[in-house]
């Protein structure tokens, strides 16, 4: 059932135009799923080593994806085998932080300084503005179509 959900959802997805903001319903699933997070990243890589559109007969399946980097670029191709991005390992981070913030927002108002108060704000902003957008721009795929649209 799982790979029929992934397989409409990437049919959804392959149909946006390019630079078009991604559905929530599809960023949500791309969160998820490894498979289709990985899928959608060769997808792109292969577009980028190709650097001319892809024309194909056959349904895009992940073995056609598969092949078609392996005949391209075979070390980029294992480079993104290996690398796997844990969202578990965000969210974990993520609640530290929150919890190192509380801990150290109780400790700052014991000292009663406005002043340190402030900076301390403002370093907490800094830090969490860095956190985020490095998550976004770090999955970027997942948020925004990348895939160039190009014509044949």
């Amino acid at each position: 059932m799982k790979n029929n959900k992934c397989d409409l959802l990437l049919n959804k997805y392959l149909m946006l135009d390019k630079n078009q903001m991604v559905p929530l319903n599809i960023s949500l699933h791309l969160l998820f799923c490894n498979k289709c997070r990985q899928t959608i990243k060769m997808l792109k890589i292969a577009e980028k080593e190709i650097a001319e559109p892809l024309s194909m007969v056959s349904p895009v399946t992940d073995e056609s994806i598969q092949k078609i980097m392996e005949s391209v670029s075979e070390d980029v191709y294992k480079k993104i085998q290996k690398k796997s991005i844990s969202f578990g390992s965000w969210i974990v981070t993520g609640l530290i932080m929150l919890f190192l913030l509380i801990v150290s927002i109780y400790t700052i108002s014991l000292t009663n300084s406005r002043t340190l108060s402030i900076i301390y704000a403002l370093l907490i902003a800094f830090c969490v503005t860095g956190y985020s957008a490095t998550f976004v721009f770090g999955n970027i795929d997942v948020f925004v179509k990348k895939i160039s649209g190009k014509a044949a």
